[in-house]
């Protein structure tokens, strides 16, 4: 409420003093101002102070309703609850008082160089009033409107926050489905198919608020910029005033002293204007260039929160194309023209005020073309943004092919795929020249028309100037000052009809970068439960599962099953059974259609992640390592950096212990630089068999109560394969292991085996008395054993008569 007080309190001071100092000079003949004519007669740019009351009125107007949209309450649609526009009376409230506040800026300036002494004709009674307090009372009025209106400004913008966390604290932002137990799969849809045509036009018109939002950091970089922009603007809208003076003192009417007095005062703003120009693109350049490292770290930050869904369904050269190219065009365009813009409109305002001082009949003239050349814009703006998207589009699309071809060189040249890669790219670039034509084509009318525009209404000023010349109405001085003036104003409105092109492009790449960086992913990491007891016991209860991908396909359909604490439990079956999915759904990548995933009897989504992944650990048939030392990555996830209290980060003996419980100290130790050895990328430096034993090392140093082998021996030769089985072999001891296996002998030494086919467990129990019952368990042994039993493998081939135990 005292926000709201200290709002009211603001709007009544800023109206009662700019209301008393407008029509405080006009006492005695304020009837005349319910007549047009009259109260035109009494105003004067320079010299009057009824502008300034009729903006504040205007602007108070467009404030107040602003602030009364969201101070409604919410309404519903089709059962849905629609919040108040918060996002959008925001940015609202920032625009309007912005240009509130140029407009006055240039008031002052106005009055500053051309107000005259005499303010206005006395009142009935008296000879003439004083001219001092004429100007003071428009500077006071000016003075008042610009305090009020920062103040009104952060008042209003504060009062909507709260309005809008009082909102959300009441439960009308509450999602309409939670995930956080993770007993149903989640809504949020994948990028590019959210929300309705409305949603989408929303994203697309707060887009470049929202990242000038994120420049919020530097706002004090941003002020002293735009205070130098203003001042360097008002030197270039003086120059062509100057120019003016300049040739009437020369020739019209001659007179050397004003003429050099004035020459002088020509240079001094020059190189005012100068020294201001260099500051303000400096410091946008700064800030700037924070915004765009701000907008890479969201989006990396926003990639890494996605859920696996997102993943699967998004290519990685789309991503990186995202990450790389979109964010390098909001950088080069954004950044650039949003100093252009600035600059520009501010000069603009300048001259515009400077253009109604010398002729109010021209400047007319001048805008007549206006309108067209807006709606010219406003149509080129709109074609050239879709174009854009579809022009990023594409080479996302590029890039993803050059970027699977690159990622796998060896698969491509061991079968002399290089041509059909070459005509796939070359594929995807003609499409993208097309488009890049079309861009261009659209432009090159754009230019042709604008260009047309701009010399139709130079003609125009000049037809009209020299008229009034010849009738005496206009010194030729006062004209050359007007055609400088106007040349000045198309130099402005052409550089921001460039910034328009310019932007309608980087909006198309913003659109999807925002996009990304808004996107929540299905599975919410909210959970907060860090028991002190944690045995490992894993239940999965009546659960069905398809993965978002693939929404026909039906992965698990009512499976149940339950790892006690220290049991260790193989999943079998033939390939696309579903038990690589059961592992998925434990480490929570995916949320299950239906039932519940729980861990010691508690559903997962309740735990809190990170402490949850240091007690349990994943070894996936292929593994991963990173471009880092050995150490650097089997301490992967638990250092300071990634959140872990320094007293848990594990030591140089815990590394070692890992690494000989994972059969990898020997080999490591043999290396030049031992634990220091640079893995190369993708552990391009290490063999298949020493890349999985420092997993295993990785997932052993989190000394883990749960572990999740899912074929963790599979792509390994048959050396290598016995050293890891040996290192899984001890490591699986005295923990809750679920792991799945191809490998008779692991399969032998489990407590339990269990059979998934179909999306279900058709069986279950020890080897022997699975071997005994006869079913489908035994018919895979028998039938593996018979083919090839010197192996003692049940791996199968899908093109092979055997089946297997995956």
């Amino acid at each position: 409420m005292r926000v709201a007080a200290a709002l009211w309190a603001a709007w009544l001071l800023k109206l009662g003093v700019v209301t008393a100092a407008a029509l405080y000079p006009l006492r005695g003949q304020l009837w005349r101002l319910a007549r047009l004519c009259d109260a035109l007669e009494l105003y004067s740019l320079a010299n009057s102070n009824l502008d300034v009351w009729v903006l504040t009125l205007a602007h108070t107007t467009v404030v107040a309703a602003l602030l009364s949209r969201v101070v409604a309450p919410a309404r519903r649609f089709s059962g849905l609850l629609v919040p108040p526009p918060y996002g959008k009376v925001g940015h609202g409230l920032r625009w309007s008082s912005t240009l509130f506040e140029l407009l006055l800026l240039a008031k002052a300036v106005t009055v500053a160089v051309l107000g005259e002494e005499a303010l206005l004709p006395p009142p009935p009674g008296q000879q003439h009033p004083t001219g001092n307090a004429g100007l003071l009372c428009i500077y006071a009025a000016l003075g008042a409107a610009l305090l009020c209106s920062f103040a009104e400004g952060w008042l209003s913008l504060r009062l909507v926050q709260r309005w809008r966390k009082a909102f959300e604290s009441s439960g009308g932002a509450r999602a309409s489905g939670s995930a956080g137990d993770g007993s149903g799969l989640a809504t949020q849809p994948l990028l590019g198919k959210a929300g309705g045509g409305g949603e989408e036009r929303d994203k697309a018109s707060a887009t470049i608020p929202e990242l000038i939002g994120l420049s919020a950091p530097d706002t004090h970089i941003l002020m002293l910029a735009f205070t130098a922009g203003a001042a360097a603007a008002l030197g270039q809208a003086l120059i062509p005033y100057y120019t003016g003076k300049i040739i009437d003192y020369a020739s019209i009417d001659p007179d050397p002293p004003a003429f050099k007095r004035t020459t002088l005062k020509m240079l001094g703003v020059a190189l005012g204007c100068a020294v201001f120009t260099g500051i303000r693109g400096g410091l946008f350049t700064v800030a700037m260039t924070r915004l765009n490292v701000r907008i890479r770290q969201q989006l990396f930050a926003s990639l890494m929160g996605q859920d696996a869904a997102f993943f699967d369904a998004t290519k990685t050269g789309e991503i990186t194309s995202r990450l790389a190219a979109d964010t390098t065009t909001v950088s080069d365009q954004i950044c650039l023209n949003l100093n252009v813009m600035l600059r520009s409109s501010t000069q603009a305002a300048m001259v515009l005020v400077f253009m109604f001082s010398a002729s109010w009949r021209l400047t007319v003239v001048t805008f007549v073309m206006i309108p067209l050349v807006l709606a010219v814009c406003k149509l080129y703006g709109a074609y050239y943004r879709q174009l854009s998207k579809k022009v990023q589009t594409e080479l996302a699309e590029a890039n993803s092919v050059a970027e699977e071809a690159l990622s796998s060189m060896t698969t491509v040249k061991s079968h002399a795929a290089e041509d059909s890669t070459l005509e796939a790219y070359a594929e995807k670039l003609r499409r993208f020249y097309k488009l890049q034509r079309r861009e261009a084509v659209a432009y090159a009318l754009y230019m042709m028309t604008n260009t047309f525009l701009a010399a139709a209404v130079v003609a125009a000023v000049l037809f009209y100037g020299g008229t009034l010349v010849l009738r005496g109405a206009m010194s030729a001085g006062s004209l050359v000052s007007f055609m400088l003036f106007q040349q000045s104003l198309s130099a402005a409105f052409q550089a921001l009809g460039d910034v328009f092109s310019a932007l309608s492009a980087a909006v198309g790449a913003a659109d999807k970068v925002v996009e990304l960086m808004r996107r929540q992913p299905a599975v919410a990491e909210n959970g907060t439960v860090m028991p002190a007891d944690f045995a490992g016991k894993i239940t999965l209860q009546d659960v069905s599962f398809h993965y978002p991908a693939r929404p026909t396909l039906r992965v698990l359909t009512g499976l149940s099953l339950t790892v006690n604490p220290g049991e260790i439990v193989a999943l079998v079956g033939p390939s696309g059974g579903g038990k690589s999915s059961i592992v998925k759904l434990v480490e929570r990548f995916y949320l299950p259609d239906e039932g519940r995933v729980l861990i010691d009897d508690r559903p997962v989504g309740e735990y809190d992640r990170k402490w949850l992944k240091r007690r349990v650990a994943l070894v996936s048939q292929e593994p991963v390592l990173y471009a880092r030392s050995i150490r650097r990555n089997i301490l992967y996830g638990l250092q300071e950096e990634d959140g872990v209290p320094p007293d848990q980060v594990p030591t140089d003996e815990d590394v070692e212990q890992a690494a000989r419980l994972a059969n990898a100290h020997s080999f490591i130790t043999a290396l030049p630089d031992g634990y220091d050895t640079e893995c190369g990328e993708k552990g391009v430096q290490l063999s298949g068999g020493q890349k999985q034993r420092i997993a295993i090392a990785r997932a052993l140093v989190r000394k883990p109560a749960v572990l999740l082998l899912d074929e963790a021996t599979s792509a390994l030769d048959a050396d290598s394969e016995a050293v890891v089985q040996e290192a899984l072999d001890r490591t699986m001891k005295n923990r809750t292991v679920l792991v799945i296996a191809h490998r008779l002998s692991t399969v032998q030494d489990a407590h339990r085996i269990v059979v998934i086919q179909h999306g279900q467990v058709a069986e279950q129990g020890s080897h022997e008395a699975l071997l005994e019952a006869g079913g489908v368990y035994a018919q895979l042994v028998r039938r593996q054993l018979a083919r090839a039993p010197s192996t003692a493998s049940l791996h199968p081939s899908a093109s092979s008569a055997s089946l297997s135990l995956r």
